[in-house]
């Protein structure tokens, strides 16, 4: 005899409202919202009119037979937020995962332009489609990564450097030859979610037990140059090469453009957002190979902002424009917008150029775990007229 079918079948969004719909099996169900009975009873459908635009929720639902619980879904999705960030239009993308027995089902909200999206599960391309979910039918009890990655031309981006992005990326790459002009305007979006094994989620309420608290949220933030060494984009200026990092992507590397180390302590009174930022040193050498000057970047424009709290999540924005010391050249430009929850969970997004080479590390108290990393597309991509790498990390565990 098969087993009954106990999925959600639709989920809506509209503003100030979350809605959702699953199968009929006959049985009685329980709705739970961040793990508080919201619902009781044989009705197979919940509406949720208690959320703030663009803040995520956790909801179970629990099928109930004779008494017991028979078999559980769970939820995590976003309120709709129609308002977006022109800079960072992934922060108030609505992202929904769905968990069951049967499927692992992620949707998103269409990113305006974009056509197709690349589906990637730990770490293999295993659908391109158009449409904005992906249902998995295969759930392996193991913790599981899912990447969606799409791209859109720089012009239809609504930011307001857009046209110029367009326009000035077309020039940009002739100076640029290591990539083609067309690669040049396309902005790239990445969406990762980090999933929890399913045997671990999938608990009734009762049985569920709350994380062990994370006493300190730990989060890395490094540019770098993986070359040894690099030439200087700007033709006519006497400073023909500069040092790079020489290394690969590295928690730990020691040689780096900058870097932004951010702590959190949810045991210390009043939760302390602790923000250390350091430069590199930056070495140039003359067109014979000799040493000319070096320097360290100011890094007045690298500042964080602490976002709201309540005990249970905190916010900070990072901001990020530094310069080279020795020769007129782009700023690195990035900016994050990160929540990090006492019981675990966390979501991360932002927005930078496509060069140097960026990445970023969150640490909980078991050591660095890699969240983002871009390797860089070449260093005219840092011009601003050149479009922006978007990228959003978040789990369900």
């Amino acid at each position: 005899m098969e087993p009954e079918k106990f999925e959600i079948r639709s989920v809506t969004h509209r503003p100030g409202v979350i809605t959702f719909e699953w199968d009929d099996t006959g049985d009685d169900y329980r709705v739970y919202k961040e793990g508080k009975l919201r619902q009781e009873g044989p009705v197979c459908d919940f509406t949720d009119e208690d959320v703030k635009d663009g803040k995520m929720y956790h909801y179970s639902i629990e099928r109930i037979r004779n008494n017991r619980t028979e078999d559980v879904i769970m939820m995590q999705t976003s309120a709709l937020k129609k308002k977006k960030d022109a800079h960072n239009p992934l922060r108030y993308l609505v992202f929904t995962t769905i968990v069951a027995k049967s499927q692992v089902a992620l949707s998103w909200e269409k990113i305006p332009e974009a056509e197709t999206y690349a589906v990637f599960k730990n770490g293999d391309l295993v659908q391109e489609t158009g449409d904005c979910y992906f249902i998995d039918r295969e759930v392996p009890d193991e913790k599981t990564f899912y990447m969606i990655r799409t791209s859109r031309p720089a012009r239809e981006a609504e930011e307001p450097m857009s046209a110029g992005k367009s326009i000035l990326g077309r020039i940009a790459g002739k100076f640029n030859p290591d990539s083609s002009t067309q690669e040049d305007v396309m902005e790239e979006f990445w969406i990762t979610k980090v999933i929890g094994q399913p045997s671990k989620l999938l608990l009734p309420v009762e049985e569920w037990r709350e994380p062990e608290p994370v006493e300190r949220w730990r989060m890395r933030y490094t540019t770098f140059l993986e070359e040894k060494f690099i030439n200087n984009p700007n033709v006519l200026s006497p400073n023909r090469t500069f040092k790079g990092d020489g290394r690969d992507f590295d928690p730990e590397g020691d040689s780096f453009r900058t870097r932004g180390d951010v702590t959190l302590s949810y045991k210390d009174p009043g939760y302390p957002l602790v923000f250390r930022k350091e430069a590199g040193k930056t070495v140039a050498y003359g067109l014979s190979g000799r040493k000319r000057e070096e320097g360290t970047a100011s890094i007045d424009d690298f500042t964080i902002e602490p976002l709201e709290h309540d005990g249970r999540e905190f916010g900070f924005e990072l901001k990020h424009s530094v310069g080279n010391p020795l020769t007129p050249a782009p700023l690195i430009d990035y900016e994050v917008h990160a929540i990090l929850r006492r019981h675990g969970t966390f979501h991360v997004t932002g927005y930078h150029d496509q060069a140097p080479h960026h990445e970023v590390y969150l640490d909980k108290g078991d050591g660095w775990v890699p969240i983002h990393r871009a390797a860089s597309k070449g260093l005219a991509h840092m011009s601003e007229v050149i479009a922006y790498q978007h990228w959003i990390t978040s789990n369900f565990e």
